[in-house]
């Protein structure tokens, strides 16, 4: 606009010069004709004059030369003079008309002239016929040429004037030439000014110009650009509903042919390739809406889009397409997790109920089978009984694992070790038609799991994956490394990324169509006919790998089977192994037990169970009279509190109280519900021991007696009393089995593959007793581990475990009071070795 307006500026003035020139042309060319036709008139004037002195010379000389030679040939110019006389005497008037001197010439000279002639006539009438002249003659000779002296001297001074007038139009007619070549210079001079000026302004406007036009085409690049780069697909229309600007994205996710990706392709190309888009008015209507929302979601293939139109002022509109597609899984996974949450919350509070009423059948039933020991009748009806409440327990059970509500103890443990131990019961639990293939990759991390629910959530699987297979097929088990990236977790807002142990169950079956495989997790759902399942069993899958903060993802296809993976978080610990049972007999001492339970029923039940395996009993409903009572009762051996009771004081409130009033007190926390209170992170606090509803008589004898004869705490005792062994072999499968057999020992343990690993896990665990190596190591042999591990600790016990004879061949002084074990070895030659060691 201001380069628009700086043109017409520049142009404005050049018009006016152009046309002020021109009109000083015309005006000084009017002017030069004019005083040229002035100049002309002069001349013509002076031309008349001397034609009428011709004439009248003419006449005379004609007169005199026929008086003298009387012939008749003189005649004849005297005729033509007196002839054009008068005709000469009239133009001459007519051209003198602006000039009234010349007007009174040309009257005098009118009359002189006539006169001229008359005398002229007289005298040839007076000469004819007569030899000599006539004294008369002479008279009129003389008269006639006083009178042509007299016209000569009028026509002299009429020339005399012409002459002047002519001289003064001459020089008007040069003024007016140098005032026009004047203004002409003076006219080209502002011409050229302008001209220049002009050009200056039309340079600079194209300076201007061209930077503005430079800056547009960086614009419009950086649109593009732009464009190009955002994730939204968007196309724009002009006013006649042609592409003018675009990103390929658009035609992507729109699945439009690439064909229509340039500008001008018009909208109705669309339109016929897309009525969807054309119905939903998106095309035509400012602001559209569908269905009451401002965008309309579209399903391309495997994108779900998000479609609006947006209208440009004066320029058209554009139609941008959103791939929503993550964004959608997202909320459709959050929607799931929180309908599981609830339903969890749900189920969670019904099982809590159903085993406190669990718990006082279990404990009324196992009440009545000792008194019932010499009926046997009633004694099976009773068991049967039993039977049952062990059915309920698993179901609350399973309801609580779904609900993330069931008490974990989760230690560092190693799957592939597990699939190992399982592999022989699955193949047992799913019969012959099925088989069954586990596969376990080298370098497997370790996961913090409670190994024992990770077997029931894999066995949970196989049975699924058996009821897939009527017909018999393959069920793969795979345990690996994992890792869940950004990109991944992005799709599942319930996932971190990070590192996981994955354990991946895969089955040759039917597969499930997509709308089952949405509603697998859920509780009570199942594709089995009525009566043959709980439709428990994978929602408490469900449930224990979330509690154990890990991820369950189901892929599957109708007709290609099912693979189930679940994805459990990498532990940097070592591997952990529970320590052996304690043996201590279920028979009470007479110690006091407080019972704190909110139930009377469970509180009876449970207070008469106690009693009978020889225990002391005290009881209160509420942690405030269980405070109060130990305030008055500082001799209780152990403290027995169900977890959740109303009142504001909590379990955990209680039990700190009960330390408080009486520091020797042991604690047992019972539950069919787990809270907050005792579990943290999926996981029951370390501080915690947990006897979960509903429990059996035998149950509750082996906690009570585990709690009450076991060991003094570490920093109770004067010295540490297990011992650890370091397992050096460069075999991982026969390290892993050395493993798993010093841990049946109940013993501590870590491992290394080379001496370079075992010497640095000696420099920094002080607890390493005994340092069981193979010989045949790569690099440093068994022989130079042994040296070095005794520089570092000279009192360290050393089993040398080898393929060969203890005796045979040449001993490495290295070797000297070090205990020989051949292999293979067993457990009781294990067992042995360490002791000797």
């Amino acid at each position: 606009m201001t380069a628009n307006r700086t043109l017409l500026i520049a142009i404005i003035p050049v018009v006016l010069v152009l046309g002020l020139a021109i009109f000083a042309l015309v005006t000084f060319a009017a002017g030069e004709r004019e005083e040229q036709s002035w100049v002309v008139h002069t001349y013509k004037v002076m031309d008349s004059l001397r034609a009428i002195l011709n004439d009248a010379a003419d006449a005379e000389t004609g007169q005199r030369g026929f008086l003298l030679t009387r012939k008749a040939s003189y005649l004849k110019p005297f005729h033509d003079g007196q002839n054009r006389l008068g005709r000469d005497l009239t133009q001459f008037q007519l051209l003198t008309q602006d000039n009234p001197d010349q007007q009174a010439r040309a009257r005098t000279l009118r009359k002189l002239l006539t006169q001229r002639m008359a005398v002229l006539d007289a005298g040839l009438a007076a000469g004819t016929g007569q030899s000599l002249a006539p004294p008369g003659l002479v008279s009129l000779l003389d008269q006639g040429k006083a009178m042509m002296d007299a016209t000569r001297a009028i026509i002299a001074m009429a020339l005399s004037e012409e002459q002047r007038l002519l001289g003064v139009r001459v020089q008007a007619r040069r003024a007016v030439e140098r005032n026009e070549i004047l203004s002409a210079i003076l006219v080209t001079i502002i011409a050229f000014i302008v001209l220049i000026t002009a050009a200056v302004l039309l340079v600079r406007n194209n300076v201007r110009l061209a930077i503005s036009e430079a800056i547009r085409a960086r614009q419009a690049r950086i649109l593009q650009a732009t464009l190009d780069n955002i994730r939204d697909g968007i196309v724009v229309f002009d006013n006649e509903d042609k592409v003018a600007a675009f990103n390929a994205i658009f035609f992507r996710l729109m699945d439009y042919p690439q064909t229509l990706a340039q500008v001008g392709t018009a909208l109705s190309a669309l339109k016929a390739i897309d009525t969807e888009l054309a119905r939903a008015g998106l095309d035509d209507v400012p602001g559209a809406t569908v269905d009451g929302q401002d965008m309309l979601r579209l399903k391309r293939e495997a994108l779900e889009l998000d479609v609006y139109r947006a209208p440009i002022p004066d320029e058209g509109f554009l139609i941008a397409a959103s791939d929503m597609t993550i964004r959608a899984q997202a909320e459709a996974t959050l929607r799931q997790a929180q309908k599981m949450e609830a339903v969890g919350h749900l189920t969670g509070g019904v099982a809590h109920d159903f085993n406190n009423l669990l718990q006082i059948i279990s404990a009324n039933l196992d009440l009545a089978i000792a008194d019932a020991r010499g009926d046997a009748k009633t004694a099976e009806r009773l068991q049967a009984a039993i039977g049952a409440v062990e059915r309920g327990s698993r179901l609350t059970a399973q309801l609580l694992a779904f609900a993330r509500r069931q008490a974990l103890e989760p230690r560092s443990t190693n799957p592939g070790r597990l699939m190992q131990d399982m592999t022989d019961l699955l193949r047992r639990t799913l019969g012959e038609r099925i088989e069954v293939e586990s596969i376990v990759a080298g370098g497997l991390w370790n996961t913090l799991v409670d190994a024992n629910q990770l077997q029931n959530a894999i066995l949970n699987l196989a049975i699924n994956a058996k009821d897939a297979m009527p017909d018999g097929g393959k069920l793969t088990i795979e345990v690996a490394n994992a890792f869940l990236d950004d990109n991944y977790a992005a799709q599942h807002v319930e996932v971190t990324a990070g590192q996981y142990v994955m354990v991946a169950v895969s089955d040759t079956g039917i597969g499930m169509p997509p709308d089952i495989v949405a509603r697998a997790f859920d509780p009570f759902f199942t594709t089995k006919p009525e009566g043959k399942g709980t439709g428990l069993g994978l929602s408490q899958v469900y449930g224990f790998v979330k509690q154990s903060g890990g991820h369950v993802k189901i892929y599957s296809e109708t007709g290609h089977g099912t693979t189930i993976k679940l994805y459990l978080p990498r532990s940097r610990k070592p591997l952990e192994v529970d320590a052996p049972a304690l043996s201590a007999s279920g028979a009470g001492g007479g110690e006091t037990i407080l019972i704190v339970e909110d139930d009377d029923g469970v509180r009876a039940a449970v207070a008469d169970m106690i009693s009978e395996l020889g225990y002391r009993v005290a009881s209160a409903d509420g942690a405030e009279k269980a405070i109060a009572f130990l305030e008055h009762n500082r001799n209780i051996a152990l403290l027995f509190s169900d977890v959740v009771m109303p009142g504001p004081i909590g379990a955990r409130e209680l039990a700190r109280r009960a330390r408080e009033l009486a520091p020797d007190i042991k604690v047992l926390f019972t539950s069919g519900y787990t809270q907050n209170a005792i579990v943290h992170n999926g996981k029951l606090d370390d501080d915690v021991v947990l006897l979960s509803k509903p429990y059996r008589k035998d149950e509750l004898a082996r906690k009570l007696r585990a709690l009450l004869v076991e060991e003094p705490a570490a920093d109770e005792r004067p010295a540490r009393q297990r011992r650890k062994v370091l397992v050096v072999d460069d075999e991982a499968l026969i390290r892993m089995v050395t493993l798993d057999m010093v841990g049946e020992l109940g013993l501590d343990h870590a491992e290394a593959a080379d001496a370079a690993e075992a010497l640095t896990i000696l420099r920094s665990d002080a607890d390493i007793d005994v340092l069981l190596t193979d010989l045949g190591l790569p690099g440093m042999n068994g022989a130079q581990l042994v040296a070095e591990a005794r520089k570092l600790r000279p009192g360290l016990a050393v089993i040398v475990a080898s393929g060969y004879s203890a005796n045979s061949g040449p001993r490495d002084g290295a070797l000297d009071n070090t205990y020989s074990l051949g292999k293979p070895f067993d457990l009781a030659q294990l067992k042995t070795a360490i002791e000797r060691a």
